[in-house]
């Protein structure tokens, strides 16, 4: 190590010359000693800072960096060059290093302008501290020295007094300047006293540049606040504006189509009317002019005659009971405690939840099938609620041999000239006789046939929903041919009676007593003998009694509901998808799993809000409502983009049908639901259960139509609906989404087939 230039001793503690030669035993050293060691050899005072006068100079790199220097560092008042200490290289010869610094990014960059730096000519003043660590060993400097952050500041003069002198081997000469104390104190004064000024006008500026900002906020904020209140009064406008034409458009659209419906609807009377007209005109024009001949005759019965003369209406039967006015002053949503309450009385407990969903259900005027095991209460259900509504209820036994609609409701039969007709349509015309009592029908194990074979035509005609479906039993044909039969034996025995000298109240006994009558109307009418007459006699009678009783087409009641019980096992055939489309499923669970405890606390509760006192309920159809088309498709309700959602994502790959119609029937059950005090959440699971569920069948190994594996689908159609009714009052185990998990737990049991109705 270079020995100091004062030519001083080293102070105790020093490392001297030799003690150390090498970068690692250098550089291990403590940075204090390391800067005591500098002071010393730079003569400089002890214990303050480092402080000496150098050049400044950057350096440009490619790749736009900059490299800042502080060279040629000289003492701050002597002038003199200084020089770092060197370590004794392998060959023992000891090299002088001029002494610099690197300037680090920071504010000492800031006080020079980079192109007065680029032409090194600035001299400055600064403090310098020891290079980090790796700096220092990959430099082999120990001393290696940067420029303190912050302490850098330039010469603007040199004093006169300045020395000259010339260090390192080159004899240039470098020009120095002697930075006394004085000079610093100046400098320093001069800066701290601009600095201060600047801080003052800084802190200035930025107060009144945060009273302008908070002006500034406060402005924006009140003009948003007025912005926001105009938008949403204009967004409210916008809204209303909205809802008013949609209202208007969706106002002339059901007028529009009302005045279709009606215009189609009297089209159809006009047409019925006639037709009716036509073939009720024969039969009155007969029984007008020829009644009471016809019953001397016994071609017909008076009753009969008295039936369709003078009019062809029918009275209504005496009822006794509350009206549901009187009844239940509060609406539809009370119905459901009452019917449970008289359900009760007669050993029959349901929910209040299955007794609403079945309300919901009349409402709609739908075909209902009850799906669940023997005894779980299906048919117990439409024979109770008939009865407790004071309606009637009439269930038909199906049978496994039915192939056509023939089997349903009847048929002509041409050898006997007369309509054999069946307990349903038996059942439909005395529903037509008493228009006011409600009157439910029950298909009983309606798929133990293929119910689309038998029951194909009921389904077409029960779509047409504007107007009451008229069912054809057999052509009008046959009706003429009887009147004209009907005539010609009248005009025969008319005629056999006036050349005998019998008068009109003469009876067909009396006619064929008296020898001259008889054999007038065995020569008249072609007869051999008197069996003849006496068997002609009984078709005669036969095809009239048939013509009478039984019109060629019967129009369907406004007071029927039509109900099918089905069982699903091995003995039973599936629901086809035609079926299942048109029909709302509802779906009975095992008695026994019931919780009698809520079920019986709720008939204590209706029993308790009922009056002690209240007669037998007497309901009449209107009660219920009237049948009408499905509401118009609405893609802004929530229910029916939820749907429609649930048919596009997954349904449709699934190849489950649920389309517009499915979609509008389920439109029609919510708004009937909601009348029978149903909310929103508890109607959509039901939809589900009725509408959605009933068909899932496919092997869920195979791909869905957009190429996934149908299993994650189904999977992600549980978690869709989990999601929406979660949170809800619904117990999701009893919902649909219950229903839909005990499906696919069942599948891996099943080969991987997922099917509604496998247990």
């Amino acid at each position: 190590m270079r020995k100091p230039q004062t030519g001083k001793p080293y102070p105790a503690g020093l490392a001297t010359e030799g003690d150390y030669a090498t970068l690692k035993e250098a550089i291990e050293r403590s940075p204090s000693d390391l800067l005591d060691e500098l002071r010393f050899v730079w003569d400089l005072p002890e214990d303050k800072p480092i402080r000496v006068i150098g050049r400044v100079w950057l350096k440009a790199l490619a790749d736009g960096r900059e490299l800042w220097f502080f060279d040629d560092i000289e003492h701050p008042e002597k002038g003199v060059g200084l020089l770092y200490p060197t370590l004794s290289n392998p060959s023992g010869h000891k090299d002088a290093v001029v002494a610099s610094a690197f300037v680090p990014p920071g504010p000492s960059r800031k006080v020079i302008d980079p192109q007065v730096a680029a032409s090194g000519r600035q001299w400055a003043v600064a403090e310098l501290e020891l290079s980090p660590v790796a700096e220092r060993q990959k430099q082999r400097n120990p001393w290696l020295m940067n420029v303190r952050s912050g302490t850098l500041r330039p010469l603007s003069e040199l004093p006169v007094d300045w020395h000259v002198g010339v260090t390192g081997p080159e004899s240039a000469r470098r020009i120095s300047a002697l930075a006394r104390g004085e000079i610093e104190d100046y400098l320093r004064k001069l800066v701290l006293d601009e600095d201060k000024e600047l801080a003052r006008r800084l802190e200035e500026n930025d107060k009144e540049l945060n009273n302008l900002a908070a002006a500034r906020r406060q402005a924006e904020a009140d003009a948003a606040e007025v912005h926001a209140e105009v938008e949403a009064e204009l967004s409210s406008h916008r809204q209303r504006r909205d809802e008013a034409e949609h209202g208007v458009i969706e106002a002339q659209s059901q007028l529009r189509e009302e005045q279709e419906r009606l215009a189609a609807y009297q089209r159809t009377v006009e047409q019925g009317k006639q037709t009716m007209e036509i073939a009720y005109r024969r039969l009155e024009e007969l029984l007008s002019a020829k009644g009471d001949r016809l019953v001397a005759l016994g071609l017909a019965d008076a009753e009969d005659v008295a039936a369709l003369l003078p009019h062809l209406g029918t009275m209504e039967e005496a009822r006794e009971g509350t009206s549901f006015a009187d009844a239940l002053p509060g609406g539809f949503a009370q119905l459901a405690p009452l019917l449970q309450s008289r359900m009760a009385e007669q050993g029959l407990l349901y929910s209040q939840a299955q007794l609403r969903d079945f309300l919901a259900l009349l409402r709609t005027r739908d075909l209902v099938v009850l799906a669940g095991d023997s005894g779980s209460g299906k048919t117990s259900l439409v024979r109770a609620a008939a009865k407790a509504i004071g309606g009637a209820c009439t269930i038909i036994p199906v049978k496994p041999n039915w192939t056509g609609p023939e089997d349903l409701l009847g048929y002509f039969n041409p050898i006997q000239r007369s309509y054999q007709a069946t307990p349903f349509l038996l059942a439909l015309q005395a529903a037509g006789r008493n228009p006011l009592v409600p009157h439910f029908i029950c298909l009983d194990e309606m798929n133990l046939a293929r119910v689309e074979h038998y029951f194909a035509d009921f389904l077409s005609l029960l779509e047409n929903r504007s107007i009451a479906p008229q069912i054809p039993l057999y052509t009008a044909d046959e009706e003429r041919h009887v009147v004209v039969e009907q005539g010609i034996f009248l005009e025969v025995e008319a005629e056999a009676r006036r050349r005998s000298g019998l008068g009109d109240s003469a009876t067909l006994e009396e006619v064929l007593r008296d020898d001259r009558a008889n054999a007038e109307l065995h020569r008249l009418g072609g007869f051999a003998d008197n069996e003849s007459v006496l068997l002609h006699h009984g078709r005669l009678r036969r095809s009239l009694a048939a013509q009478m009783r039984m019109p060629t087409s019967i129009t369907l009641p406004e007071n029927v509901w039509i109900f099918g019980a089905v069982n699903m096992d091995d003995t039973t055939h599936q629901l086809s998808a035609k079926v299942l489309d048109r029909v709302q499923v509802v779906r009975f669970r095992n008695p026994m799993l019931a919780d009698w405890d809520a079920i019986e606390a709720e008939v204590q509760g209706a029993h308790q809000s009922l009056p002690s006192d209240l007669a037998e309920l007497r309901m009449t159809p209107e009660d219920f409502g009237v049948r009408s088309d499905y509401p118009a498709f609405d893609r802004h309700d929530a229910s029916v983009a939820f749907l429609s959602h649930l048919s596009r994502e997954y349904l449709d790959p699934l190849g489950v049908e649920f389309g517009l119609r499915a979609i509008r029937q389920s439109q029609g059950y919510m708004i009937a639901a909601e009348a029978a005090g149903i909310d929103t959440d508890e109607a959509l699971d039901n939809v589900v259960k009725h509408k959605i569920l009933p068909k899932i069948a496919f092997d869920t190994a195979r791909p869905a139509g957009n190429g996934r594996l149908r299993r994650e689908l189904i999977d992600e159609l549980r978690t869709e609906l989990t999601q929406r009714f979660e949170g809800t009052s619904l117990d999701l185990e009893a919902s649909c989404v219950g229903d839909l998990g005990r499906m696919i737990r069942l599948t891996d049991g099943n080969n991987g087939i997922v099917n509604y109705w496998l247990r």
